[in-house]
This record gives C-alpha cells, sequence and structure tokens, in this order.
C-alpha cells in the first residue's frame, strides 16, 4: 500500500476504536421493527437528514443493500461533571472523526445481514485531499468524504448511512430496559497502575442485567479482569478480546431489544425518541422502504447477524505506538465480495448485464408480461413477453451457448427453481425463459444457495472464511 509519513494522533480519553456498532445496529433494526408495526410514520420525519442523493448508490427496495454506520466522536452532548471525565470536551477531540465504521449488508430474501469494521487507524487514501492518512479523518469532510473514501478505496457500494453519537449508547441500553448478559466470574476493569479507567466493577456473577451506565463500562474496558479461583487474571488478548465481549453484546442487546421492546409500546416510544435525538441518516431512507424490510426481519434469531473480520496488517510507517495499519488486500478480497454482492465460486454477473425473453407455458393469461415487469424490476434486461409454442409443467430456462452463468443467475430469481438447459439455437437474447403450471413468481432477491450437509455429530464444523468464531457459553 506504500509509504506514508507518521499521521499526527490527536489525544482520546475515550478508548481507541470503541465498537459504537450496537448503537447503529441497534437502531436500525429497530426503526425497522417501528416501521414494521405501523407505529411513528411521522416521527420518522422528525430524525435528522444528511443530503446525499448524489453519492449513494442505487438498488431498488427489496434487493441487498448496504448500510454505512457511522459512530462520531463529537462531544458537543459533554456539559461537564462524569462526562467530562470519560470524554473529554470539544477542546480535547478536535476535529469530528468516526470512532466506529461499520458496513451492514442487509439481504431481505435471506432474513440476514453481514457486518465488517473498518478500524479507525486504518491508512487509505482520502477522496478529495488525495493524501494517506487514517480512515476516521475522512468524516472531518463530511459524511459524503468518507463514503467517497470507501468507494475509492475498497470498490463497495453505499446505499444508505446511519450516524450516531457517543452519548446514544447509554440512552439505548437503559430504553430497552437493560440488557442481560450470563457473567462466569466477576469481571473489573485495572490497568498496570491500578486504576479503573472504564469503570467496569460488576461482583455479581450469573445472568447479570447491565444498565446504560455498566454497559458502557462493560464494551470500552481495555483492561478487563475476571476473578478465578480467587485471583485476578487478565485478558491478554487485549483488544481481540475486547471485540470478542461488543460483538457477543451486540447480538444479544439487538436480540432483546427486538423481542422485548418492539412490541411494547412505551419502549418503543423511548428507542424512537433516542433515534430523533442521537441519529442521522441519509435523505433518500424511506420508511416505506423500512416498512418492507420490517416484514421480512420480524424476529432476530441466532445466525442471522454475521460479524466478519476485515484483514489488516501492521503499517511499516507511523510507529508501533500510533497502531496504524494497512489492509491485507489478498486476505480482504474474500470478505469484501460479500459485501459486492459477489458470490464465491460462481460467475460475477449482474441482473443489468442479462438479456432475456418470457414465453408464457402454462397458458394462464398475462403471466409472460407479468413475469417480464417483475424481472424487469429485478433489474434484468427484458426483450417483448410472448406465447410459448406449447404448453409446459416445469418453468424452464434455457440459455444460449456460453450463457450459463446468466441462466443460473435468473433462475435464482424465480420462487421456484426451474429447469435448466443449453440451447445452441438462441441468438437474440442470452436467456430464454418459459413459464410452466409450477411457475410462482419473481423473488426480489435470488435464493439463497443450498445448504450444505450437516456434518456427522463427532465432527466439529470450522467458522465461515473471514467469520470470527463464537464461544460457547451459557444465555440467559
Amino acid at each position: 500500500m506504500g509509504t506514508a509519513a507518521p499521521v499526527a494522533r490527536a489525544r482520546r480519553t475515550w478508548p481507541q476504536r470503541f465498537l459504537i456498532t450496537f448503537n447503529c445496529i441497534l437502531i436500525v433494526m429497530c426503526l425497522m421493527g417501528a416501521s414494521a408495526v405501523g407505529y411513528s410514520y411521522y416521527r420518522f420525519g422528525n430524525i435528522p437528514r444528511v443530503s446525499l442523493g448524489d453519492f449513494l448508490a442505487d438498488e431498488p427496495p427489496g434487493r441487498p443493500q448496504n448500510y454505512l454506520l457511522v459512530g462520531s466522536d463529537s462531544r458537543e452532548f459533554v456539559q461537564g461533571g462524569d462526562d467530562l471525565d470519560s470524554f473529554g470536551d470539544v477542546t480535547d477531540a478536535g476535529t469530528q472523526k468516526a470512532d466506529t465504521i461499520v458496513l451492514v449488508r442487509v439481504d431481505p430474501g435471506t432474513e440476514t445481514a453481514s457486518m465488517v469494521s473498518f478500524p479507525r487507524d486504518l491508512i487509505v487514501t482520502v477522496a478529495g485531499r488525495n493524501e494517506r492518512d487514517r480512515i476516521n479523518t475522512a468524516l472531518a469532510g463530511g459524511p459524503s468524504q468518507l463514503i467517497e473514501t470507501i468507494q475509492l478505496n475498497f470498490n463497495l457500494p453505499v446505499h444508505h448511512y446511519v450516524q450516531v453519537d457517543f452519548e446514544g449508547f447509554r440512552d439505548l441500553v437503559d430504553a430497552i430496559g437493560g440488557v442481560e448478559l450470563y457473567l462466569e466470574n466477576p469481571v473489573r476493569d485495572r490497568d498496570v497502575n491500578g486504576n479503573n479507567v472504564s469503570g467496569l466493577d460488576i461482583d455479581q456473577t450469573g445472568c447479570v442485567t447491565l444498565d446504560g451506565d455498566t454497559a458502557l463500562a462493560y464494551v470500552r474496558s481495555r483492561h478487563f479482569q475476571e476473578l478465578v479461583d480467587g485471583d485476578w487474571q487478565g485478558d491478554l488478548t487485549a483488544d481481540l478480546g475486547r471485540i470478542e465481549r461488543q460483538q457477543a453484546f451486540i447480538a444479544t442487546a439487538v436480540r432483546q431489544a427486538v423481542s422485548e421492546g418492539l412490541t411494547n409500546p412505551g419502549k418503543l416510544t423511548d428507542l424512537i425518541g433516542v433515534a430523533e435525538r442521537n441519529v442521522a441518516i441519509d435523505d433518500q431512507l424511506d420508511p416505506r422502504d423500512l416498512l418492507k424490510l420490517g416484514q421480512r426481519f420480524q424476529s432476530i434469531e441466532p445466525g442471522t447477524l454475521t460479524p466478519l473480520k476485515l484483514p489488516t496488517q501492521p503499517a511499516s510507517f507511523g510507529g508501533a505506538e500510533n497502531n496504524v495499519v494497512v489492509l491485507d488486500e489478498d486476505a480482504a478480497d474474500e470478505i469484501l465480495d460479500v459485501f459486492r454482492g459477489i458470490v464465491p465460486g460462481q460467475d460475477v454477473v449482474a441482473p443489468s448485464a442479462v438479456h432475456a425473453r418470457v414465453l408464457n407455458g402454462s397458458g394462464r393469461t398475462g403471466e409472460a408480461n407479468a413475469a417480464k415487469n417483475d424481472l424487469s424490476l429485478a433489474g434484468f434486461n427484458m426483450a417483448d413477453a410472448s406465447d410459448a409454442e406449447a404448453r409446459v409443467a416445469r418453468t424452464t430456462v434455457r440459455y444460449a451457448e456460453g450463457q450459463q452463468a446468466k441462466a443460473e443467475l435468473l433462475a435464482g430469481y424465480l420462487e421456484v427453481a426451474p429447469v435448466l438447459e443449453e440451447d445452441r439455437s438462441i441468438r437474440t437474447v442470452d436467456v430464454v425463459v418459459i413459464t410452466g403450471l409450477d411457475y410462482a413468481g419473481v423473488r426480489s432477491s435470488p435464493r439463497p444457495p443450498e445448504a450444505a450437509p450437516a456434518p456427522p455429530a463427532t465432527e466439529a464444523p470450522g467458522p465461515a472464511p473471514g467469520q470470527e468464531v463464537e464461544a460457547t457459553q451459557p444465555t440467559c
């Protein structure tokens, strides 16, 4: 990635790379759920908007979309007291930077989401400045500069933008009535000098409900210790252990918020109020789209939200004390392809590159035109529709020579898996769809690949590529 001069590091009282992912994801999920239950449509308009129409990628509702979730390190909320001790004020923080940068890909078709975090100290080329610097500094030029920086360096589309500040974390936890976690041992925070930097100090074990302040201390602790057999043992994995605790907290909090908060009018009102006070969203995010999305995500189950780790390596410049890192480009593509919509092992084809025609083989009135319109909405290039020469029972997708990948892509958008056949007589289009008696319509996104058979009970399946290994522990 080249070389660069050491990058100046502003002093921060907040621990480095504090994960505000929880705020962002929880708010997005709550907005989805609030829309899904038809609540406070008018209050959605009270959430501050950021004009980003010219910088966001365009993707029809119902298709997989990438949400850029940003935790700002702004100290504008600090009015003194404990907040001043914990965060400092605007004179300490300097120009606004992104404390956390997370890309979440939400797929309504599979009702799943994946997320990847960009380290705030990742060295990139900052868009508009034509210089190398930490990615978190791109927010100083506004959300549009950060979006352009991500597009420039990683070739990733950004469809929507959500920004949250520090203050919202405590409000969110308190709004859902706290978050219940299982703690096997008492835990605390102590640095080498015996100082409790985060304020974490929990004596209880088992299922413990953390309020906003305690939860904040838990996820921000950088000197985490557990009392095991009478001895306080530190977490030797340092930041890695902290990230794992944060990811576990996110999953627990999101499930709890959706399962409890969104069906409770009082809690739901509080959650929307937090969004109004602590969130900014892009001007293209339509509550009607969230309504449809929320209807898909009626519940949050284990495995719904997949955290992925962006591979990095220490930079050869800037000094170890600055903790700057660069992207491990060879290893990163496998992770980034998830957010580019590229399926491993398959040819990369966009619907817009597929030219297709529909023939009505079922005899049902208007079916060819309806299928043509639906496929067109899904992004395919459609020629005129007409009737087939004969009636067929099975829907069939025929493809021209060398166009199998395009046929497989289109077939994935059909509700009922069709028969695929090569037809070397096809000339003017890539694919011909013949609807059969089993035809049931077009999906808004392609079907997920069929799951592989489960391994024998004696085998332990490994993690998916790039996926963090989740520790097994009791849940509340």
